[in-house]
C-alpha cells in the first residue's frame, strides 16, 4: 500500500467510527436503579384468606345476581403486569374466557369465567389476583335513577373525564374523601380540586393553587359531591359526573351571604382563568331573597355578568330559588341564557319550595328541573361523611354533572348546544302534574314546551348524552380508541419535543381523528394512521400546530385532548365513544429545554453529535483532498477553504431539515 494510501484509510476507519459511535452509545441500556414495590395483592382485605380469589367470589359464586344462565361469574383478572392479546388468549384457551374490557390503568382484564374455572384461572402465569365485577350503589340515591345517569355511564362509558366544572358557591372540602383525590389512591398526585380562588378572604390570590380547597359553611361541598364527588369511602353517593374534575370559586362566607360584587368577582375570575382550568360548566346555587328576586331585572348587574359567563363559553347552571310561588325566579336564575335549574321531588313531581316563573319582564322560567329533594351528598370537615339536603341548590349541581358527560361526549358543544340538548330531551311535565303548585295557564297552549313550573321538563341523561355524541357520527359503542401511553402520579401525559400519545383501535377502523378540546369544531384526521390498523400515535408536533396560534392559549402547560375513532359500514359512518386523555406540554418554542430520549442523552445531543459527525468527515474528505493536492492548494480547480464552508452549510442545512425542533422520537 503506498504512502498516500495508508493515511487515507485511516482517516476513512476514524470518519466512519465518529459516525457509529454515537448510534452505539444510543443503544446501551441504561440500569433501572428503582426498588420494586410489592403487590397489592400480598396483603388486601380483597383477599382475606391469601388464596389469590377474591372474598366476594366466594361469597357470591353461586348469588343469581352474578352467576348467569351459563353458569359464569363477571370476574376482574388483576396481572402483576399489563395484559395484552397474549392474555386474553391464553385466558380463552385454557378457562373459556368472555373477554368485556381491557383495563390498563390497573393491570387487568375484565369478563366472564365459568364459575368452576374460578381456581384454574387464579393459577394461570401472571394472574395475581380474581376479583368479583360487583354493582355498585347509584349517585345520589334516586337522584341518578331518577334521570337516567346511572344507565347512562354504563351504556356510554362516560364518567366526566376530562371535563371541568366550576362551583361558585361557599367553598370545597378538599380534605373529603369524596372530593380529595380523583382516583382515591393517596400514592398519586391528582387533586379533585384543580384550583381555587376565595374572593372572600383571600382576594388578591388569584392564581387558583395559592390557597387549599375549603369549606366554611357546607353547601358548596355538597353541591360539589353532587357534580362531580368520587362517593369515596363507600361509593354509596358518587356524583353525576364522578371523573370530572372541579374548580372551587368561594363567593360567599360562612353565613353563606356575600355580596353582588364578590359573586361577580368569582364570576369575572371563572371566565379568566376558562382556558387555563378548561372549565366548560359551572354550577351556581345562589340568590337573592325575598324582595331582591320579586324586583329582579334582566339588567341587574348578576344577571348581565351570567350572560357574560355564557357567551364565554361557560354552560352556567343557577338554582331557580326555593320561594314555592310564582313570578319568584329573579338574580341570577332568571338570566336569559343561563340554565335555571327547578326541584322535584323524588317522585318526579316538582317540589313544593321550587321558585316558578315567569320573571319580570315575562320570560318562562326555570329550563329544566332535576331531583333537589332529600340528596345525598358531602357532609364539610367529617372526613368521609354524607348527608341529605334539599333545595334548588341540590338539583343545579346535578343538572350541571350532566352537562360534564355531555361534553365529555362531544367537546364541541357549545353552552347553547348544552341547554338546548337538555331542554329538547327532556320529559316534559305539564304544571298540575301530579299536584304541582298550582295550574298554569300555559299548558292551554298546544304544543308548548316550556312552563314556568317544571320549564322543559325533566332532564333525561341518556337520551341528552346520546344526543351530544351523535351530532357528527352515529355512536358506536361495539368500537374502541383507547390510549396506551402511560399517565404519571398527577393523571396527566407528559409530552416533551419528540414525544407523541400512542393509541390502540378495535379492527376494522376507516379513520382516527383528534381534537384539543380547546378548540370548537376542529376534528382532525391522524394522517399516519392508515385504514385497518390497530395502533398509532399522535405526535407533540401536531398538537403543538393546532394550539399555538389560539389566543388565551399557552402552549406549555396542561390540555386536554379527545380522539376518536371512525368506522363506516353498511353505508353508515359511526364514531367510537370518544378517549380522552390529560396532558402537560413541558416546554414550548420559546425556551425550548432538551427533552430526555430513552438512554438519558438528550435530543438536542444527538442531533448535535450527529452534525458534528457530519463536520469531521466532511474536514477529513477534504484533508484526503489536500494531502493528494498539497502542492497545488486546490481540489479540482477550487480554493479547498470554498468547499468546506459550502459542504459545511449543506451539511448542516439537511441535518436541520430531517431533524426539526419538535421532532419524533425514533
Amino acid at each position: 500500500m503506498s504512502g498516500l494510501k495508508k493515511p487515507r484509510l485511516l482517516l476513512t476507519i476514524l470518519c466512519l467510527a465518529m459516525f457509529v459511535l454515537p448510534t452505539v452509545l444510543a443503544t446501551v441500556p441504561v440500569e433501572d436503579t428503582s426498588e420494586t414495590e410489592e403487590g397489592w395483592w400480598v396483603e388486601t382485605t380483597v383477599d382475606r384468606d391469601g388464596n389469590g380469589i377474591g372474598d366476594m367470589i366466594e361469597v357470591h359464586q353461586k348469588n343469581p345476581v352474578f352467576l348467569d344462565e351459563d353458569k359464569t361469574l363477571p370476574l376482574i383478572i388483576d396481572f402483576s403486569y399489563t395484559p395484552g392479546e397474549a392474555e386474553i388468549q391464553m385466558l380463552e384457551e385454557r378457562v373459556d374466557y368472555q373477554h368485556q374490557w381491557t383495563l390498563k390503568g390497573i393491570d387487568a382484564l375484565a369478563g366472564r369465567v365459568p364459575v368452576g374455572y374460578v381456581l384454574e384461572t387464579s393459577q394461570l402465569p401472571g394472574v395475581v389476583m380474581l376479583e368479583l365485577d360487583g354493582i355498585l350503589s347509584v349517585a345520589n340515591g334516586d337522584a341518578a335513577v331518577l334521570h337516567g345517569v346511572d344507565t347512562a355511564w354504563a351504556q356510554t362509558g362516560y364518567d366526566g373525564s376530562g371535563t371541568t366544572v366550576a362551583i361558585i358557591d361557599t367553598g370545597i372540602d378538599g380534605n373529603h374523601s369524596s372530593l380529595d383525590d380523583q382516583d382515591d389512591d393517596p400514592a398519586t398526585n391528582d387533586p379533585k380540586v384543580i384550583a381555587f380562588y376565595d374572593p372572600v378572604n383571600n382576594p388578591s390570590l388569584t392564581n387558583g393553587t395559592e390557597v387549599f380547597p375549603y369549606d366554611d359553611q357546607g353547601h358548596g361541598s355538597h353541591c360539589a359531591g353532587t357534580t362531580a364527588g368520587t362517593g369515596a369511602p363507600n361509593y354509596d353517593h358518587p356524583g353525576m359526573a364522578p371523573q370530572a374534575s372541579l374548580v372551587g370559586v368561594k363567593v360567599l362566607d360562612e353565613g353563606g351571604s356575600g355580596s353582588f360584587a364578590t359573586v361577580m368577582a368569582g364570576m369575572e375570575w371563572t371566565v379568566e382563568k376558562r382556558y387555563e382550568f378548561n372549565i366548560r360548566a359551572a354550577s351556581m346555587s345562589l340568590g337573592g331573597p325575598g324582595a331582591i328576586e320579586w324586583t329582579s331585572s334582566e339588567e341587574d348587574s348578576v344577571n348581565r355578568y351570567a350572560n357574560e359567563m355564557v357567551r364565554a363559553g361557560i354552560a352556567l347552571f343557577i338554582a331557580a330559588g326555593n320561594s314555592a310561588v310564582s313570578a319568584q325566579i329573579g338574580t341570577p336564575g332568571s338570566a336569559e341564557d343561563a340554565i335555571t335549574v327547578g326541584a322535584l321531588d323524588k317522585d318526579s313531581s316538582i317540589a313544593i319550595y321550587s321558585s316558578q316563573g315567569p320573571t319580570e319582564e315575562g320570560r318562562i322560567k326555570p329550563n329544566i328541573a332535576y331531583v333537589g329533594s332529600d340528596v345525598m351528598s358531602v357532609a364539610h370537615n367529617t372526613g368521609d361523611g354524607y348527608v341529605a339536603f334539599s333545595g334548588t341548590s341540590m338539583a343545579t349541581p346535578g343538572a350541571a354533572g350532566v352537562a360534564a358527560l355531555m361534553l365529555q361526549a362531544n367537546p364541541d358543544l357549545s353552552p347553547f348546544d348544552i341547554r338546548n340538548i337538555m331542554q329538547e330531551t327532556a320529559t316534559y311535565r305539564q304544571c298540575h302534574y301530579m299536584a304541582a303548585n298550582e295550574p298554569c295557564a300555559e299548558d292551554l297552549i298546544p304544543k308548548n314546551r316550556q312552563n314556568n313550573v317544571y320549564g322543559h321538563g325533566e332532564v333525561r341523561a341518556v337520551e341528552a348524552l346520546l344526543e351530544a355524541a351523535e351530532r357528527d357520527y352515529a355512536f358506536n359503542s361495539n368500537i374502541s380508541i383507547t390510549v396506551s401511553t402511560p399517565t404519571t402520579l398527577d393523571n396527566r401525559i407528559h409530552l416533551e419535543r419528540g414525544d407523541s400519545i400512542d393509541f390502540e383501535v378495535s379492527e376494522d377502523i376507516e379513520s382516527v381523528q383528534w381534537r384539543s378540546n380547546h378548540l370548537r369544531d376542529d376534528w382532525s384526521n391522524i394522517h399516519s394512521y392508515e385504514h385497518g390498523d390497530t395502533s398509532g400515535e399522535l405526535s407533540i408536533i401536531d398538537i403543538i400546530h393546532q394550539i399555538e396560534h389560539l389566543p388565551g392559549i399557552e402552549i406549555m402547560g396542561n390540555h386536554t385532548i379527545s380522539l376518536r375513532a371512525i368506522q363506516y359500514a353498511d353505508g353508515m359512518s359511526s364514531a367510537s365513544p370518544l378517549a380522552t386523555v390529560e396532558i402537560m406540554v413541558m416546554d414550548d418554542d420559546t425556551n425550548p429545554p432538551m427533552s430526555e430520549s430513552s438512554d438519558g442523552m438528550s435530543t438536542g445531543a444527538v442531533i448535535g453529535i450527529s452534525v458534528a459527525g457530519i463536520i469531521i468527515f466532511l474536514f477529513a474528505l477534504l484533508l484526503i483532498a489536500s494531502i493528494s493536492n498539497r502542492e497545488e492548494g486546490t481540489y479540482a480547480g477550487k480554493d479547498i477553504r470554498e468547499i468546506l464552508d459550502a459542504q459545511v452549510l449543506d451539511a448542516v442545512d439537511a441535518d436541520l431539515l430531517e431533524n426539526p425542533f419538535w421532532e419524533e422520537k425514533s
